[in-house]
């Protein structure tokens, strides 16, 4: 048996993502994919994918999508209302979908999303992934250069997804919920220092870290334009030049003195003053971030900026350990919480090998 989903409505830029198109950029070709990718390796957890599967990313407002000929396990990441709509011979039903939880859309069921809370990206996992034609090595869809996705274009009403043997084998499968899913932080951003630092002033590297931006409303997938105090440039220096490479985090500093930071679908090589750097573990901060969210900038080491990623993977596998069976009425099975490893192993306070200062005969 196959199936598809079919695009009801298309909500806003909704688009097929995975984790990017790598090894490219010395051909002018971004990396694209998905905004937030813990969010996507997450929502994968959840319907038994692999952690990089394609799925769709939404801004703002989600898409309505419509389950054809098969069923199919789905989870969307992302604060958002959803419910599911389904028709039977006493009429039309409606069962409202929590996120971060997998959930079977069977056919003729239409899932619509609403609109994100506290974040400006949402992402939608599939059982089995999308079956489209990768370019490059990635289904990503970058829409400037129509490549990737549904023919490069972002979705819109009549679109048709293929759905998987995998995904229609995995709709069979118990729902899983995520206990603890991802919180905002409010943490500065943290940056390395360079590659152009030497075309700023120290009092302009001061005011750089001290000082407040905006994200502006002016923001998309390519960069976000952020809004503050003027950055001016060394008056021997200028603001341009030779255009260099430059990777999605790299924070242009063009002639306004207004910083950009680049993303994930910006471009190769740009020819403005980078002041800073945006750490990998933080870029999807600033990706994810609502018009008007303030932000303050933090430097870091190279070495710091490593140390931190390699923290934030070892968070990431624990947050997909810790997800569990979900009851029948949407909520965690406690159960199945409680026969979850989430500790290494189980100590006896009355043995003193155990650990220092544990209960002596005498105290228990």
């Amino acid at each position: 048996m196959t199936g598809y989903l079919e695009i009801q409505s298309s909500g806003f830029q909704s688009m097929i993502q995975d984790k990017g198109r790598w090894g490219f950029q010395e051909f002018g070709v971004p990396i694209c994919g998905s905004a937030v990718p813990h969010w996507m390796e997450l929502g994968n957890s959840l319907v038994g994918n692999n952690a990089d599967a394609a799925g769709i990313e939404f801004r703002v407002l989600g898409p309505a999508i419509k389950a054809v000929d098969a069923p199919v396990k789905l989870a969307i990441c992302g604060d958002v209302t959803a419910e599911v709509m389904s028709k039977s011979e006493t009429g039309t039903h409606s069962r409202k979908i929590s996120s971060w939880r997998s959930f079977t859309l069977n056919p003729d069921d239409e899932l619509k999303i609403g609109n994100l809370e506290n974040s400006v990206v949402g992402f939608l996992a599939i059982s089995g992934g999308v079956q489209v034609e990768p370019v490059m090595g990635s289904v990503s869809t970058y829409v400037r250069s129509e490549i990737g996705g549904l023919s490069g274009h972002i979705l819109k009403a009549g679109d048709k997804i293929p759905v998987s043997q995998e995904g229609i084998k995995l709709s069979e499968a118990a729902d899983r919920v995520q206990p603890s899913p991802p919180t905002p932080q409010t943490e500065p951003i943290r940056v390395v220092l360079g590659p152009q630092d030497e075309y700023f002033d120290p009092e302009m590297i001061e005011i750089f870290f001290s000082q407040e931006f905006t994200v502006s409303k002016a923001s998309d997938r390519m960069g976000a334009r952020l809004e503050g105090p003027v950055l001016t440039h060394k008056e021997d220096k200028g603001s341009g030049i030779i255009s260099d490479g430059v990777v999605p985090g790299a924070i242009q500093v063009p002639g306004n003195g207004q910083p950009i930071v680049l993303l994930n679908d910006g471009q190769t090589v740009g020819g403005y003053p980078k002041i800073a750097t945006v750490i990998s573990t933080d870029l999807y901060r600033i990706a994810n971030a609502l018009p008007g969210t303030v932000l303050r900038f933090q430097s870091v080491s190279a070495k710091e900026a490593c140390l931190i990623a390699r923290n934030a993977q070892d968070v990431l596998e624990r947050m997909k350990k810790s997800i569990v069976a979900a009851s029948a009425n949407g909520f965690v099975n406690i159960k199945a919480l409680y026969e979850t490893n989430l500790i290494d192993g189980v100590v006896d306070m009355a043995k003193p090998d155990h650990f220092p200062g544990s209960l002596t005969d005498e105290d228990a």
